[in-house]
């Protein structure tokens, strides 16, 4: 009898506690869940508002790019495809010939490889008059490949942290987990191996009979070093060491070559940290730098500004456009053009988007990123951008780059155009490029409605009797103008509406 009592005072138990097991982990689930929409909510936002830029930069002739004397130099499209290993290949070790071929089917003419200092000299120094280790045969390779396809490569080199995961370890730190290596020259005497080795009528370009028609112009120094990973965070001024002495070698070796850097972030820190960069007096470094006291900046080193923006991912809290983000690192430059005694410099004219996409995780739609490379690709050049990537682009998106490409190979200048266009219905963006400034010259319209409003129509001025509309997907139709003035409806989208491209040209055509 006792017994029993015991059991059946012991199931109630035995049920509390299993509603509380179930209570748990359902509310667990469910937490996990709302997380899970949460993330996906915040990665799939798009930017509210795209303010133009207030002080565009003037937009650049072809003439600016003759001096580096390569076919395809002043493309302002660079390809960054797929992924690397840091000596030439894709990861694990498989060759970049689909990517280059990508690259060239959306009539790309640039191409990127970022080149590791641990992958490239993992042992020690590499003396290449004693043999050609294999790392530099497969970046030999890579090379090879991108000028049967009629490719620039702009070289990250040398990347020291990121995904380099910092110094090899025979060249030492200055700081623990950081990259400012103890033997800062030798990383910049890879610099000039590098570009000894690869710029035009460079040793690879002498061997493979190329001489000064083609080889690699353009270096990039580091990535991201500012946050990512392995970084310079704290190393601004050891960072300044680094692209000046690297910089030096690589013009001794290409006296044209054309040095980018620094290739931060978008997310609104940047700034912060190139200050120091720029600020040669205040030594902001490692210990070691500090100690050694001898001054550097970025300022004198860049020919070109780089940057990186990823403009859906970097604004999942706030608006980061690329309007926002170029004006940012450009304000920051310019105000440190006379600031540190000894190290003054021009005005800086070069500004590059060398890494981003809209989120990298294609969280957003196919159609939807298609439509949003060309609504980035106008906005940049609009802005002042010279050169913008196209990183990564799906099957839709590389046919939107292509169609743009085509009809937009020269995009310079690429003006605001709202108050030239009479909108007839709903709320639409305008942006028009003049081929030139006679009477009569070809223009290409970009245009689409503003996300979130609904259905637009547009009315445009427009001088041929026939012009040709150019959708996001590349299809393209002919329309019939009705007295200088051409209708267009353009399609809504809540985030992100697809642009028409409204080719007015002598031929009518692209």
């Amino acid at each position: 009898m006792v017994g029993q009592v015991e059991i059946t005072r012991a199931a109630p138990r035995r049920r509390r506690r299993l509603r509380g097991c179930a209570w748990g982990c359902g509310g667990t689930i469910v937490l996990f869940l709302l997380l899970v929409a949460l993330l996906l909510a915040l990665l799939s936002k798009v930017p509210t508002s795209y303010p133009p830029a207030a002080r565009p930069i003037e937009p650049p002739s072809p003439a600016d790019y003759a001096a580096a004397g390569l076919d395809g130099f002043g493309s302002p499209y660079l390809g960054h495809t797929g992924s690397w290993d840091g000596k030439g290949g894709a990861l694990w070790g498989r060759s970049k010939a689909a990517d280059l071929d990508l690259e060239v089917g959306m009539g790309l003419r640039w191409t990127f490889m970022p080149v590791y200092w641990r992958a490239m000299e993992p042992d020690g120094p590499a003396d290449l008059s004693k043999g050609v280790p294999e790392a530099w045969q497969a970046l030999d390779a890579f090379v090879i490949e991108a000028e049967k396809r009629k490719l620039n490569v702009l070289m990250q080199a040398p990347v020291v942290g990121g995904n380099a995961g910092g110094p090899p370890d025979w060249a030492g730190r200055r700081e623990p987990d950081k990259s400012a290596p103890a033997d800062m020259e030798a990383a910049a005497a890879l610099a000039g191996k590098l570009a000894a080795r690869y710029a035009p009528g460079g040793t690879l370009a002498v061997r493979e009979g190329w001489g000064d028609r083609y080889g690699g112009r353009a270096w990039d120094l580091d990535n991201e070093p500012e946050s990512y990973r392995t970084c310079w965070s704290g190393q601004a001024g050891d960072y300044a060491e680094f692209a000046a002495k690297s910089a030096a070698l690589i013009k001794r070796a290409d006296p044209r070559a054309v040095i980018a850097l620094p290739a931060c972030t978008g997310g609104g820190h940047a700034a912060k940290w190139i200050e120091p960069a720029l600020d040669a007096h205040r030594l902001a470094g490692s210990p070691e730098y500090r100690r050694r006291g001898a001054a550097h900046s970025v300022g004198p080193v860049a020919d070109v500004i780089s940057f990186h923006i990823y403009e859906g991912l970097d604004s999942m809290f706030a608006d980061r456009t690329v309007e926002r983000v170029f004006g940012e690192v450009r304000d920051v430059f310019e105000a440190w053009e006379t600031g540190a005694t000894g190290f003054h410099y021009p005005r800086k004219r070069e500004y590059w988007h060398t890494e981003g996409n809209f989120d990298f995780l294609g969280i957003l739609s196919a159609a939807r990123r298609a439509a949003w490379r060309i609504q980035f690709f106008t906005r940049a050049f609009a802005a002042g951008v010279r050169k913008v990537c196209v990183m990564d682009a799906s099957a839709p998106e590389q046919a939107a780059v292509r169609a743009y490409v085509r009809a937009l190979p020269w995009p310079f200048p690429m003006r605001p155009a709202d108050g030239e266009v009479k909108v007839l219905r709903g709320s639409a963006a305008a942006l028009r490029h003049p081929d030139g400034d006679e009477p009569g010259a070809g223009r290409v319209w970009v245009l689409w409605a503003v996300a979130d409003t609904g259905d637009a129509r547009v009315e445009v001025p427009v001088v041929r009797e026939q012009v040709t509309l150019i959708q996001v997907d590349g299809t393209t139709t002919v329309r019939q103008a009705a007295g200088g003035r051409l209708t267009v409806d353009l399609k809504g989208d809540r985030k992100m509406a697809p642009p028409i491209l409204v080719v007015d040209r002598p031929t009518g055509g692209p």
